[in-house]
């Protein structure tokens, strides 16, 4: 594919790019060439996911600069996440304008815009009101994980048919909530046919779009800046650096998965470590007859419902409904487990499910009533995360369980931390069935009576 503004190979125009760069002090390196080399070669839309400080920022004023000065009437939208990150954007390509006397000579510095003869380069937040009328000849959309509404990039990728060969780039840091369009995005590209991984980079591409992603994987050890090292493409991200980021008390455990290994997480802030819960994964296999407790949360019209039981060796089994019949099928699913294994309690939520729990006494089923007050759910989210930490649970890699539990963030209380949801869309009805079965399981048995002597 031609560029849209020369003839020229896209290795030609690559080359045009390093000269320039060079000209205002800057060297391209391996891994900004692969992007750029799809970016000359005329790509409708690249996205790249790359962590934190690997140059990012910089890399955008240079091919913002460029193309303004290369590009006939040029009209380059920069979309920062805020204000702030806008304000950073301009000032770094006002300052590499100001690096070469000639550059600095055509370029005219405005409030948040650079000029030059015939076009502009402006800058944009995702939190002003949504951008109309756009006719874009290069769209940059900066870190569009923190993006407040998909509204800018919605209006910037739908604009790009007013001028020929109008280009959209993307680069950011991964994001924690799949349904952003962020997170469609990247799912619709690692669908494409066209998906390899290779070490920490992952490429995605079809005719008019690539993506480009340095990540590590979820179960890689995160504690270690070897493994790090290598989701951060640029030589001046150091080892000593990653180490220096991962020791450092100021960093939750998530933010240096996000941020420094771009790793997707469920939430800005987990409850459970950083890949705790993926290590307990294995055979979770209980046989009839174990002894078994058992967890039912009935969540309402727009959440799940979910029936969790235990073994005293804390081997999870688990089932989660949806719809308006969710308590209908807790109550039969208790009802099969209640035939399959010696079931020791039936905690519930009284909130939803106690007619049901009455009807499973009078069956005979052994029945506890388990408010969702913090009196209550304080300590078993303590024993849950005990036992999730200390790896003393076996699950069976459920993918609607496992994304109940990565939903969960700590929510302080009177009484300490207690697990909660991030967002009201996010489904935590799994683990909070979970940490009512582990509490019932782990509660102390009451000692069998002992005859002592006759009276």
């Amino acid at each position: 594919m031609a560029s849209r503004s020369s003839p020229l190979s896209a290795e030609t125009r690559l080359e045009q790019f390093a000269a320039f760069c060079a000209a205002i002090g800057l060297e391209l390196e391996d891994f900004q060439r692969l992007i750029l080399r799809e970016f000359f070669a005329g790509r409708r839309e690249l996205l790249a996911l790359i962590p934190r400080g690997n140059g990012k920022t910089t890399l955008f004023s240079a091919i913002g600069l460029f193309h303004m000065l290369t590009v006939p009437e040029p009209a380059v939208y920069c979309a920062a996440a805020g204000t702030d990150q806008a304000r950073l954007l301009f000032e770094s390509a006002r300052n590499m304008a100001a690096r070469h006397p000639e550059i600095d000579r055509r370029v005219t510095a405005r409030y948040r815009e650079l000029r030059v003869d015939g076009g502009f380069m402006r800058i944009l937040s995702s939190d002003a009101p949504r951008a109309h009328g756009l006719a874009p000849t290069l769209a940059l959309v900066d870190e569009l994980w923190a993006h407040a509404t998909p509204d800018l990039y919605t209006a910037l990728r739908t604009a790009l048919g007013k001028r020929a060969g109008a280009q959209l780039v993307t680069i950011t840091t991964a994001g924690y909530d799949h349904e952003s369009v962020l997170g469609r995005l990247r799912e619709r590209a690692l669908a494409l046919p066209a998906v390899k991984r290779q070490g920490a980079l992952t490429t995605a591409t079809s005719e008019h779009f690539s993506m480009f992603e340095w990540a590590c994987r979820e179960s890689d050890d995160l504690t270690d800046p070897k493994i790090l090292k290598a989701a951060n493409p640029a030589s001046f991200v150091t080892e000593e650096f990653l180490a220096e980021q991962i020791d450092s008390p100021g960093l939750h455990p998530l933010e240096i998965a996000r941020l420094h290994a771009n790793v997707w997480t469920a939430t800005a802030e987990s409850w459970l470590p950083v890949g705790a819960w993926q290590a307990c994964a294995g055979d979770a296999t209980i046989e009839d007859g174990e002894a078994v407790w058992i967890g039912v949360d009935v969540g309402g019209e727009r959440s799940a419902s979910a029936v969790v039981f235990v073994t005293d060796d804390l081997r999870v089994g688990c089932q989660i409904y949806h719809g308006d019949a969710a308590v209908l099928d807790c109550l039969a699913k208790v009802r099969e487990l209640g035939g399959r294994y010696d079931v020791r309690e039936v905690a519930f939520d009284p909130w939803r499910f106690g007619q049901a729990a009455i009807e499973l006494e009078r069956e005979g089923l052994p029945v506890i009533a388990f408010p969702q007050s913090n009196v209550r759910m304080v300590p078993a989210s303590e024993l849950l995360y005990a036992a999730v930490k200390e790896k003393r649970l076996t699950h069976a890699n459920d993918p609607q369980l496992n994304r109940h539990l990565a939903a969960v963030v700590a929510r302080q209380t009177e009484r300490g931390p207690r697990l909660d949801k991030a967002k009201s869309r996010h489904e935590i009805d799994g683990a909070v069935a979970l940490a009512m079965a582990i509490d019932r399981a782990e509660a102390p048995k009451p000692e069998p009576a002992r005859l002592l002597g006759w009276l």
